[in-house]
């Protein structure tokens, strides 16, 4: 029976394992002043949520519903956020990823930094009747 609880995990991690990964959730600075584009190329049937959070907290969120069979972009007005630094958090029921966004001197460009990526894996338990 330990013999088939672990087959049975390890089946589960190999599957998590092939899971999108961060690579896949890109945040790029776009040519015109204060816009990101988010880049999210990962099949999705599930709400996406996207939180913009500085120093005092998430100053606003976004939530993308839908069906996206082949992942989707989305362009972010960024401009009335402006701080030194922010970041975006991007969160999915399998990945969270967050960037932690630069704005130039001039506040017209972005570097961004992948921060922090978190992968949620469900839980397989076996009980014993």
């Amino acid at each position: 029976m330990t013999l088939m609880i672990a087959m049975v995990a390890f089946s589960a991690i190999q599957v998590c394992a092939q899971q999108p990964d961060e690579s896949q959730i890109k945040i790029i600075p776009m040519e015109k002043p204060g816009i990101l584009k988010l880049v999210h190329a990962i099949t999705t049937y599930e709400p996406v949520t996207v939180n913009f959070i500085t120093d005092e907290g998430v100053v606003t969120s976004d939530e993308i519903k839908g069906s996206f069979p082949k992942g989707f972009t989305k362009r972010y007005n960024v401009g009335r956020i402006i701080e030194n630094e922010f970041r975006m958090e991007v969160v999915t029921p399998s990945l969270t990823v967050t960037y932690r966004i630069v704005p130039s001197y001039n506040g017209k460009t972005f570097t961004t930094h992948l921060e922090k990526a978190v992968h949620n894996y469900a839980v397989v338990v076996a009980s014993r009747n």
